[in-house]
């Protein structure tokens, strides 16, 4: 018997949101349910729907700050928190996902290799005569390896699940630490896979966000905010990669912070030529997307009515920046020393595989991290 969530509440028992936990009631009688597997095997599901207590949104009046994040090209998540008058609250935090990336990729490949030998098989299977003795051994293999590809997806949508809850949680963190009940994201229709494999320049880990971690984000984030009172706005991301949160004029990407002459569509680190900001490109877009909240913030305090500005328009105001509070992830990409006050944090549970990168002193992060 396997317990399992209803779909119209999100959390069963005990919910836990941004560090605070709360106590859920169950509201109507369990439900059970047959789960067919692709092997034919069958279970049973039982299904429990429980009310939990929702934390009451601020009014939009009342809201002074916004948490503003990206999906990142070298990290998963990249968070920056922005006045509504334009002043970078604090520094950033990135989510690395490198290691889960390569042991997601890795079952992956596992997959496809028993696909096609499931498919190979079947072909063989199919000009194989009725009455060759050796047909019903190598039917024997169908069943075990069907099953095994049925584990490894198990195991594939599991780990996508429990990372869109802990980069939720983690968001949540960051809003709560830094006062910000208004969160604002890049909007995933925007989002288009550009294929996957070696030889696509990370198009892998692009692919597996875009098909998985990013719309399985999106429905933990969206009710997790709910329960604990912060509000989710989606924002427009057009732009936002190649914009200066500085000065606001388009801005190239480069590969590197020492490699600035050639421009890349998807270098990792912007360089504007009008004011001269530079930066990881992800952090630049973490503090678009923050000011794109901020206009949008500002402009229903004004006129009461909800409007998605893009980032080229006036209204949109340019973040202010300080070499102390806006630095970069650590260790730097560039060729300067790594700071001895700063640290890494790998997440309780990810060890080597997902880490929180800052310039804040470790026992700072391990406080706010828990």
């Amino acid at each position: 018997m396997e317990s399992h969530l209803g779909t119209a509440f999100p959390h069963v028992g005990t919910t836990r949101a941004s560090g605070f936990a709360t106590r859920g009631r169950r509201s109507a009688r369990p439900t059970l349910r047959e789960i067919v597997e692709p092997d034919g095997s069958r279970y049973a599901v039982l299904d429990l729907i429980v009310e939990v207590p929702v934390v009451p949104a601020p009014e939009w009046q009342a809201i002074g700050r916004v948490l503003g994040f990206d999906w990142g090209v070298r990290t998963l998540v990249t968070a920056c928190a922005v006045s509504l008058s334009g002043q970078q609250v604090d520094r950033p935090f990135f989510l690395d996902t490198g290691a889960f990336d390569g042991r997601q990729a890795r079952i992956q490949r596992q997959m496809d290799r028993l696909k096609g030998k499931v498919d190979r098989l079947e072909m063989r299977l199919a000009a194989l005569p009725q009455d060759v003795p050796t047909r019903s051994c190598l039917e024997g293999r169908l069943p075990v390896w069907r099953r095994e590809i049925a584990r490894c997806w198990r195991k594939y949508h599991a780990r996508n699940r429990d990372l869109a809850h802990l980069a939720a949680n983690v968001l949540l963190l960051l809003a709560t630490v830094q006062g910000c009940p208004f969160i604002a994201g890049e909007s995933l229709k925007t989002m288009k896979s550009t294929g996957r494999g070696r030889d696509a320049r990370g198009r892998w880990r692009n692919w597996r966000n875009n098909s998985q971690i990013r719309g399985e984000l999106w429905r933990v984030l969206k009710y997790k905010c709910h329960l604990a009172g912060v509000h989710l706005e989606w924002q427009r991301p057009r732009g936002t990669s190649h914009t200066c949160p500085r000065c606001g004029q388009s801005a190239n990407t480069y590969r590197s912070p020492a490699e600035h002459i050639q421009a890349e569509d998807w270098g990792a680190w912007l360089w504007c030529v009008a004011c001269g900001w530079n930066g990881s490109r992800d952090y630049a877009a973490a503090l678009n997307i923050a000011r794109l909240g901020a206009a949008f913030l500002t402009h229903y305090q004004q006129t009461g009515r909800f409007y998605h500005a893009s980032i080229a328009e006036l209204s949109t105001k340019v973040v202010s920046y300080s070499g102390t509070a806006a630095v970069l992830r650590l260790p730097p990409p560039g060729l300067r020393p790594r700071p001895k006050l700063s640290g890494r944090t790998d997440c309780n549970g990810w060890f080597h595989s997902v880490s929180l990168h800052s310039s804040y002193a470790l026992p700072m992060m391990l406080r706010l991290c828990g």
